[in-house]
């Protein structure tokens, strides 16, 4: 590979290895949560009166995954070359884009309004424009889009949870169907510590991840977003997942009968090895959509 080739900042494979999450600047009444968030309420919506099939979580090697990655993005050589004026990847690069005071605006959060519009405009959007690319459909936005979803209660109409949808909108049909969900818990509502938690692995009894007290003991906020992504993904058919915090995420799967699951240990945003944030998650958009064969997802638990 030449150097002028690794250097060419017309290419998206360039773009996307340099392009960076800038930090958000919380209110001062939002202060990112400790290692351990305070714990959660009671989220009576999450009682299940059938079972939660997810027994067994395994870990991801990171060095594993982003081996893959890597060999993701060689395979497309010089193809991905694309026009600078595009104003859909907002992420800033080194010596290609730079962020405007309009954009830099967006990185003040004081609600969680805030917290899901930065996501969307700099993350979630840039990764969406990524795969149109890679696929060549830059002119499908509706289609080849990221979809917020708010998760309510069916009692009382009160807001539960967002969650992002890239994938057909529709109810499954099926068995499988490409696709994948983004949750995204403020950096306030969940801390590194309950990330590791949730992330390691871990085996769920029978009936433990059905129903909270009095049945069994309190959940840890780890444990209510285990049941969250699950319900998040079994509803929606696609079994490939991301949780974050924005300052951190952990990409995921489920097995084919929903039995077992892996996570990847919490990616800090601004720490990634060499490699990129929105590179990894438009690596997993484009395994969710059975577009690669470089990573597959959870086996069965045993």
């Amino acid at each position: 590979m030449s150097d002028e080739y690794e250097h060419d900042p017309t290419l998206l494979t360039n773009y996307l290895c340099q392009a960076y999450l800038p930090p958000l600047v919380l209110d001062s009444n939002l202060p990112a949560a400790p290692q351990y968030a305070q714990p959660w309420p009671r989220i009576d919506e999450l009682d299940m009166d059938r079972p939660r099939l997810v027994r067994l979580v395994s870990e991801i090697p990171l060095a594993a995954l982003q081996n893959a990655i890597r060999l993701y993005y060689a395979g497309f050589e010089n193809r991905l070359r694309i026009d600078w004026e595009n104003t859909r990847l907002t992420l800033p690069c080194p010596g290609v884009t730079v962020l405007g005071p309009s954009a830099v605006a967006r990185l003040s959060v004081c609600c969680e309004h805030d917290f899901l519009a930065a996501l969307e405009h700099f993350v979630l959007g840039t990764a969406a424009e990524a795969v149109r690319t890679v696929e060549r459909r830059q002119f499908d936005e509706d289609e080849l889009e990221f979809q917020r979803v708010l998760v309510s209660s069916a009692r009382n109409a009160k807001k539960l949870w967002t969650l992002h949808t890239f994938g057909p909108q529709a109810p499954p049909t099926g068995l499988t169907r490409p696709g994948i969900v983004v949750v995204s818990i403020p950096p306030w509502k969940l801390g590194l510590g309950n990330l590791h938690e949730f992330s390691c692995r871990r085996m769920f009894l029978p009936g433990e991840l059905d129903r909270e007290y009095p049945s069994n003991t309190v959940w840890s906020n780890d444990t209510k977003l285990w049941a969250m992504v699950y319900d998040s993904c079994r509803v929606s058919g696609y079994r490939w997942f991301v949780v974050t915090t924005y300052q951190y995420w952990v990409f995921g799967t489920f097995s084919l009968d929903w039995s077992g699951a892996e996570a990847t240990p919490p990616v800090p945003f601004d720490r990634t090895r060499g490699m990129s944030i929105v590179e990894m998650l438009t690596f997993w958009i484009e395994c969710s959509r059975d577009k690669t064969k470089y990573w597959h997802i959870s086996a069965n638990a045993q």
